[in-house]
């Protein structure tokens, strides 16, 4: 946007005019200069601004599901957003960690090659205090961690990978698998120093204390999936894909599966008053609607699911499965 010029620089500009100092041919020679912004041809960009955006996408949809991952896991409140997202060469990365922050190393499957994710020690060290039951507060230290700290951080690292996996369903199906974790930046040589990677910096808020969680991902890596990282592709071709609904769905029932779900074999349904209820004594007879031999009903949460026998087992009391009844009740079949 052109700036706004005050009524005391118009006036300036006038009596410029009317004195001499400045010409209309010296504002057109400024008025046609173009802005030219420096290229360096032996390090070229990678990565256009629509595939950069989309992973800023990826990683703000990634930063929500980890700040209530932590949220849950420390009981404290945790803010994550995504800072910044650039191309670079590997060295210029790795030459600004520090000597003692977190590093953990991970595999991206079905892509080729390994990734770094690293975890700033002010975080660090405020999920292990309150993984130890501290308060989870600030306070200033540069050491290397203890092996019992290793340990204890380490399951939040692995977490952490693995929620890479909900965050990049949309775009791609991948399966992050945890490598190591390691304490000094300088022992990671994940690609040449010349080789470009892309910088995701989220900010990290846990309560009082702030620091950085940063993903490092070589080019290699996100080649084959390059296509795939714009926005044209994720919100129109992605979601009319009828392979990707069959995928959604199958992922669904898999989560679902483990959930447990309690079962009631019903033997049958009697009615009393009130009165009748409160006068019964052990040794007194209900009569139910339906005799020992006919099919019982095995239900779950109020609804008919199936028809049984009743039987024992192994000495214990159980039901054999004999239709497949729906939600109202009426055979499958029917």
């Amino acid at each position: 946007m052109a700036d706004v010029l005050t009524q005391t620089q118009i006036d300036q500009l006038l009596n410029s005019f009317s004195s001499g100092d400045v010409s209309v041919n010296d504002l057109e020679e400024t008025g046609i200069e173009k802005k030219i912004r420096p290229y360096d041809f032996k390090i070229p960009k990678k990565f256009n601004k629509d595939q950069l955006k989309t992973l800023n996408i990826i990683y703000e949809n990634y930063g929500r599901i980890l700040a209530s991952y932590l949220s849950g896991m420390l009981r404290s409140f945790c803010q994550i957003e995504v800072l910044h997202i650039e191309e670079q060469r590997y060295f210029e990365y790795s030459n600004a960690l520090p000597e003692n922050i977190l590093v953990g190393v991970l595999n991206m499957p079905p892509l080729e090659g390994t990734s770094m994710l690293t975890v700033s020690q002010s975080i660090a060290f405020a999920i292990i205090d309150r993984l130890l039951g501290g308060q989870g507060n600030s306070y200033e230290v540069d050491r290397e961690f203890t092996e019992i700290e290793m340990t204890l951080i380490e399951r939040t690292v692995r977490e952490m990978c693995r929620l890479l996996r909900d965050a990049w369903l949309n775009v791609y199906e991948l399966r992050p698998e945890f490598i190591r974790l390691e304490s000094n930046s300088r022992q990671n040589q994940l690609v040449s120093p010349n080789e470009t990677v892309v910088i995701v910096m989220l900010s990290v808020k846990i309560r009082e204390v702030e620091g950085n969680i940063s993903f490092c991902i070589p080019y290699v890596i996100l080649e084959p999936v390059l296509d795939n990282l714009n926005t044209r592709y994720w919100f129109t071709e992605r979601k009319n894909e009828p392979q990707n609904l069959q995928q959604d769905r199958s992922r669904i029932r898999r989560r679902l599966a483990p959930i447990p779900v309690d079962l009631r074999a019903v033997l049958g349904t009697g009615h009393l008053t009130l009165e009748e209820l409160m006068t019964l004594r052990p040794g007194d007879v209900i009569q139910l609607d339906q005799q020992v031999t006919d099919p019982t009903l095995v239900m779950s949460n109020r609804e008919k699911w199936f028809q049984g026998t009743l039987g024992c087992y192994r000495s214990h009391r159980a039901v054999r499965i004999e239709k497949i009844l729906r939600e109202d009740g009426q055979d499958a079949e029917s």
